[in-house]
């Protein structure tokens, strides 16, 4: 019974108050698909009209041609002036390109285009069709501008000028066409390449060839009008700067050689005198302290020799000295380590006592002493030739200062001289070079080279490129989709009402006793026989004395049908709750009226009453007796007579034909304000005891809580509330507050049954592993149809 939500619990007589589910951080795909189901008729609708727009917006809209040429900007990006510069390249810079993408797109390329093809006077291209879409647009925008304009306060009058002239009217119409054509002309980069595409679109396709055609062509012509001129500007600046550095250098050259006369700065080498004596001293005493490092470091080496004595000859047989530029000494010291090495090998070989050791060892020690005596000797000699260098470096050097001094100022005049010199070349080699620079870009003035070159000119298209009857279908059924998903969205979004157990449970955190179908619904439901489709059941005999009321009621007419099943469900419901009770008071009732809380009361009566149970059904609704209006009692005493003690209220109950209900119906001749203080009187405890001990079961039709407070009033004389919400019409906020607010109601609370359910649309907000998908399989089952 997991369609009726009730869950029974094995320890308890009692059953559990439905928990929430937990709340998880994962989506429930299955919710998420129902609610797709559910709109899936908006998203069709949707779909529907995009596609009819877009099949409107194919006819209306003219077709379009694109074309297009290249053009590849090669290296030397404005030759001439790299030329000036001396700097040479072949790559192509990014700012480069980028300059040139803005260049194709200026106005005056553009105003070229228009001069070269009359653009100015082409009707094709200043009044091109325009699709539906476009013209709608247009109206729309000028609708929004209208009062716009109307408020907006009119500029102040200026005095008129003197009216242009025909000359002035033909280039602002010419300025306007321009412009005009630089908002539809496509300038693009192919790749990371030099090359550049210019597309242009038109519904006219000898135009749109003709156009991008004239496009390269006249960036061509301006790149190449701009390098002449760019030519014709240095050639001047660099004539100019010829003039003045001619002069410059002359004035430089003069002043020279007037500075030399004056100062007596002439030799027939070309030097001063003083010069060449100071340059001649230089190298002499250069000289002299080469000689004295010279001298002192053979001193040095041959101190260094001797401090160590004869021995260290015998030590180390004479090696380890450098001896170079002496071939006596190498001499010696050769048969010094000659006579070394064979007495080691004699020593070695016959032992140290041997007498020709004794005897080689003698001569290695007298050549050691001869050796000694020779360096010493040339030691003395170092000396001496190292005193003589010393006495010649500060000879030169007293010669050197003398000659300083003499050429001191001489040397001065000599250095303004020189600076006078350098700058008169260096203005006659810059003029020079200018002056080679302003013949190589003289003669190529004549000669302008474009670094532009046209690679593929732009052909007429014989297809149309637009628009796309697939893409424009395809974006058309995408942006249908798109929008009846969002309208789906926001439908879903605004479906507040209960509908589905979840709805109840967790919304509103009460039972949930099930669900009740339309009436409609519930009569398609197969009975087992023919009689039991027809006939009414006859439950008990009628009451002597007691008036009948013939009024069918729809659970016995159809008691093999969802709407019975449901009834059946609450009594057992009921009773499990209150088990042990004998007497139960059950009150119906809802938060907005029309609800079908009546028709629930009543039919929940029969099937009470079916089960073996006497039972009353009182109509407590005095402000508006639906209940007793639908039984067609509108006359005679009732509730309220009995409640104020005018009648016994045995006396006007009445019976329903066939079904053991006695009903106490709600007789009100007009607009009854005093309703609330009627229920909670005296008279209505008492009556309401009596009728205790008389019925099993009282049913009341209570008023709708949210307009009165009758229902309220009512609720300390009942033992359990049913609340019946219409499906898809009762707000779960609206239930939630009422219930929330009544503290009374939430302990007498049975539970919510949702009432005037269509079962099939229920389909659509429950998950496919939902009990209610597997309605029709329950009502075969119910009405024993298998």
């Amino acid at each position: 019974m997991k369609q009726f939500g009730f869950r029974i619990a094995d320890s308890d007589s009692r059953i559990d108050p439905p928990s929430a589910p937990p709340a998880g951080d994962t989506i429930d795909l299955s919710r998420l698909l129902s609610a797709a189901r559910r709109q899936r008729k908006v998203v069709f609708v949707s779909m529907g009209v995009a596609l009819c727009l877009g099949l409107v917006y194919l006819a209306t809209t003219p077709k379009t041609y694109v074309t297009g040429a290249t053009v590849l900007l090669a290296g030397q990006m404005s030759r001439n002036l790299d030329q000036v510069g001396s700097l040479e390249t072949n790559a192509v810079s990014d700012n480069a390109l980028e300059s040139a993408q803005q260049v194709i797109r200026s106005q005056a390329v553009a105003l070229s285009v228009v001069q070269m093809l009359n653009l100015d006077q082409n009707e094709s291209f200043l009044s091109p069709p325009s699709s539906l879409l476009a013209q709608v647009m247009g109206s729309v925008r000028m609708a929004i501008r209208a009062p716009i304009q109307l408020l907006t306060p009119a500029a102040p009058e200026t005095e008129a000028g003197p009216p242009p002239t025909e000359e002035e009217i033909q280039a602002r119409r010419q300025e306007l066409v321009a412009q005009a054509l630089q908002q539809r002309v496509q300038v693009q980069r192919v790749g990371r390449s030099s090359v550049f595409g210019i597309g242009y679109s038109s519904h006219d396709p000898a135009l749109a060839a003709a156009i991008a055609n004239a496009y390269s062509e006249a960036y061509v012509a301006d790149l190449l009008n701009a390098n002449y001129e760019a030519t014709e500007r240095t050639t001047e600046w660099l004539q100019q700067r010829l003039e003045e550095l001619q002069t410059a250098s002359r004035e430089a050259a003069v002043a020279a050689e007037v500075f030399r006369a004056e100062n007596g700065l002439v030799s027939s080498r070309g030097a001063l005198i003083t010069e060449e004596n100071v340059a001649q001293l230089n190298g002499d005493l250069a000289d002299a302290v080469t000689e004295t490092a010279r001298a002192g470091a053979l001193m040095r080496t041959y101190e260094a020799i001797l401090a160590r004595g004869a021995e260290a000859f015998l030590d180390n047989s004479g090696t380890g000295f450098t001896l170079q530029g002496n071939e006596r000494l190498i001499e010696m010291q050769d048969q010094l380590s000659a006579l070394n090495a064979r007495l080691e090998r004699i020593e070695r070989d016959f032992g140290e006592d041997h007498p020709q050791a004794v005897r080689l060892r003698e001569q290695v020690t007298e050549l050691s002493n001869q050796l000694f005596s020779e360096l010493r000797r040339l030691l003395e000699e170092a000396r001496g030739a190292f005193d003589v260098a010393q006495a010649q470096v500060t000879a030169l050097r007293d010669s050197l200062g003398l000659a300083v001094d003499v050429n001191s100022e001489a040397g001065q005049k000599q250095v303004q001289l020189k600076a006078l010199e350098q700058r008169a070349d260096t203005l006659t080699t810059l003029h020079q070079t200018f002056l080679t620079r302003f013949q190589e870009i003289d003669q190529q003035k004549t000669f302008p080279i474009s670094n532009v070159r046209i690679l593929s000119p732009a052909d007429v298209p014989r297809d149309a490129a637009g628009p796309g009857t697939s893409r424009v279908l395809a974006l058309m059924l995408v942006l249908g989709a798109l929008a009846g998903s969002g309208i789906g969205v926001l439908r879903e979004w605004r479906d507040r009402f209960l509908r589905t157990t979840e709805d109840v449970q967790i919304d509103t955190g009460q039972r949930f006793l099930g669900y009740l179908p339309t009436f409609e619904s519930a009569t398609s439901a197969p009975q087992v026989t023919r009689q039991s489709r027809t006939a009414a059941l006859k439950l008990t005999a009628p009451v002597p004395g007691m008036p009948v009321i013939r009024q069918p009621i729809y659970a016995l007419q159809n008691l093999r049908s969802h709407y019975a099943e449901t009834l059946r469900n609450i009594r057992f419901a009921s009773e499990v709750s209150l088990a042990g009770k004998s007497q139960i008071v059950i009150g119906v009732t809802s938060i907005r009226p029309a609800e079908g809380k009546s028709s629930v009361a009543l039919n929940l009566a029969g099937v009470i009453a079916a089960s073996g149970h006497s039972v009353l059904l009182i109509d407590t609704d005095p402000r508006n007796p639906g209940l007793s209006r639908r039984l067609g009692l509108s006359r005679g005493v009732g509730l309220v007579e009995a409640a104020l003690g005018k009648s016994d209220w045995t006396k006007a109950l009445r019976v329903i034909s066939d079904t053991g209900v006695h009903v106490l119906p709600c007789i009100t001749p007009g607009s009854m304000t005093h309703s609330s203080e009627l229920l909670g009187s005296k008279g209505m405890r008492q009556l309401m005891a009596a009728a205790r001990a008389r019925y099993s079961h009282i049913i009341l039709d209570l008023a709708p809580l949210g307009p009165v407070v009758d229902a309220r009033v009512a609720l300390p004389l009942v033992d359990q509330v049913i609340m019946v919400a219409e499906w898809g019409k009762t707000p779960k906020a609206l239930l939630r507050e009422t219930l929330m607010n009544e503290t009374v109601l939430q302990e007498k609370m049975l539970g919510v049954v949702l009432n005037k359910v269509d079962m099939e649309a229920l389909r659509e907000y429950v998950p496919v592993s939902s009990g209610e998908q597997y309605y029709e399989e329950y009502g075969d089952y119910i009405s024993s149809r298998t």
